[in-house]
């Protein structure tokens, strides 16, 4: 609906009557002019590329054996059944996790801008912006050999909770048993050594089993089937141990193991465990938008050259100098989503750019070159390498974040079509230094988990190439001329190349119209 009512206000200008040759916007605004800026895009993007290599938006969300490498919390888990069975390669596999993402932004930017004196102007533009991302996935477990842990009450039930505590009363009751009749002196020689052995190795194995089965704060929320390999190897394990307590040495009654799931993983347990306002991470997969302010900007326009005539067989030449201020009034992306957009950077910039128009004949080019200086801000982040994007809800802190620098550069001929009306193409290619972030305080910091993890992979390259109309009649700006005074451009813009970190391969339909308006002579 957007992109028809844009496309219908260009064909009504189009249609208007001209005599100019048809240009870019300038850039400045002439003396004594108010002009009005309306424009809007439709972006889309559901691909990446990731140091320069084109990927799913949602690559970091899925993997082929879904484990600590995308959920660090699962890695303890690991770290303990490695310890049990005896197998340092031991590893929890959900199965393989398939993740696709479709994001999407909706802008409508107003403006205006005023020319003070016939070479300076001023502007300020706020971009209205409404920003959502889907994200599927979609867990195959053909290959997987965990399931939901039947003692976490997230995912479990009270009855396999029951049945694990039982078994740790057992285990905790054999143990303090074993003890008693080794201090009483039931055992000597051989018996001795092996009773004092299995005591060292059932205290070792309960700590490990408590805290991946039914500690609180440590359990993990998946734990191998009891058919997997992993889950027979556990059940050896303790099958081992009750057997030398109840034969050699005399210690009955511990009979019973704990629970383990009888099925594996499902997709709404995953769903669950990643969203549960109750779970670990706390996360959103949903789709519903955030729309707010964007990035509002101020500035002004120095024209030091303007000899842009309207007599399309004559040489043009304009070149414009611009400084902009960014507020940093947009939202940025939200704490609590796996993938987001955001409607902004929230964070203050100021740079200065180059705008050179040259025309001849029908043809031209508009060049321009820039620099942004971009501030440093405190940001609400999940601290967590890009790589593992599950992280607990409680890595989520406060950070100092000073973004990368921006130099942008692109080029943008044009040919006259018809005397108001002209095609143009583009190439733009901008590039964003190293962030850097740290933690606010001390009392944010998280150990052993640097806020450096977030800079990993910021500096990045992108190219952009587009391919647009432009309409320019100057109306009563001109002298002799009449009418109403109008631009009106429509562009349709494609990433085409990312280098260094992620780049998001968008696309985009761009279509805007400029008013002008005699405010004083």
């Amino acid at each position: 609906m957007a992109l028809r009512a844009w496309s219908a206000l260009l064909a009504g200008a189009v249609c208007l009557p001209g005599v100019a040759a048809a240009q870019f916007s300038p850039v400045g605004v002439p003396r004594g002019l108010l002009r009005l800026d309306l424009d809007g895009a439709l972006e889309n993007v559901d691909r990446r590329y990731f140091d320069g290599q084109l990927q799913e938006f949602a690559g970091d969300l899925g993997s082929p054996a879904l484990g600590r490498d995308r959920i660090p919390a699962l890695g303890p888990a690991d770290a303990r059944l490695a310890r049990i069975i005896g197998d340092p390669g031991a590893r929890l596999d959900l199965g393989n996790l398939t993740a696709t993402a479709q994001g999407s932004r909706t802008v409508g930017m107003i403006g205006f801008a005023v020319g003070l004196t016939s070479h300076l102007s001023i502007f300020a533009r706020l971009p209205l912006v409404r920003a959502s991302v889907r994200t599927t996935l979609a867990l195959d477990t053909t290959s997987s050999g965990a399931g939901a842990n039947p003692a976490d009450l997230l995912l479990g039930s009270a009855e396999g909770a029951a049945q694990t505590s039982q078994f740790f009363q057992e285990f905790d009751a054999a143990l303090q048993s074993l003890q008693a009749r080794l201090q009483s002196g039931a055992f000597s020689g051989t018996a001795l050594a092996l009773a004092q052995s299995t005591l060292a190795a059932g205290t070792s194995l309960r700590a490990d089993l408590f805290g991946l089965l039914l500690d609180p704060a440590t359990l993990s929320s998946f734990v191998p089937t009891a058919t997997s390999p992993l889950g027979a190897a556990l059940a050896a394990r303790i099958q081992g141990l009750q057997a030398t307590l109840a034969g050699t040495l005399g210690v009955p009654g511990f009979t019973t193991g704990p629970a383990l799931p009888a099925s594996r993983a499902s997709q709404d347990d995953l769903n669950t465990y990643l969203t549960s306002a109750n779970g670990t991470i706390a996360g959103r997969l949903d789709d519903t938008p955030l729309s707010q302010r964007g990035d509002a900007e101020v500035g002004g326009v120095w024209t030091l050259i303007d000899r842009w005539n309207d007599d399309a067989r004559g040489a043009r030449l304009r070149v414009a100098i611009s400084g902009v201020a960014r507020l940093g009034t947009g939202f940025p992306e939200r704490a609590d989503r796996f993938l987001d957009l955001g409607t902004g950077t929230g964070h203050s910039a100021f740079g200065g750019s180059v705008t050179a128009d040259i025309g001849f004949g029908r043809f031209g080019v508009r060049a321009a070159g820039g620099y942004l200086r971009q501030l440093a801000a405190n940001d609400v982040l999940r601290v967590t390498g890009a790589d593992q994007p599950y992280a607990p809800f409680s890595q989520v802190r406060t950070l100092r974040v000073d973004p990368g620098d921006v130099l942008s550069f692109g080029a943008h001929p044009f040919v006259r079509l018809l005397p108001p009306l002209a095609v143009h193409l583009g190439v733009d290619y901008w590039r964003r230094g190293d962030e850097q972030v740290a933690y606010l305080s001390a009392d944010d910091s998280i150990p052993d988990i640097p806020a450096s993890l977030l800079a990993l992979d910021s500096k990045i390259g992108v190219t952009t190439v587009s391919a647009g109309l432009t309409y320019a009649r100057p109306g009563a700006t001109k002298p002799g001329t009449t009418g109403v005074p109008l631009d009106a451009q429509w562009t349709f813009e494609q990433v085409i190349a990312g280098s260094g970190g992620r780049v998001r391969k968008t696309q985009s339909v761009r279509a805007g119209v400029r008013l002008y308006f005699r405010i004083f002579k």
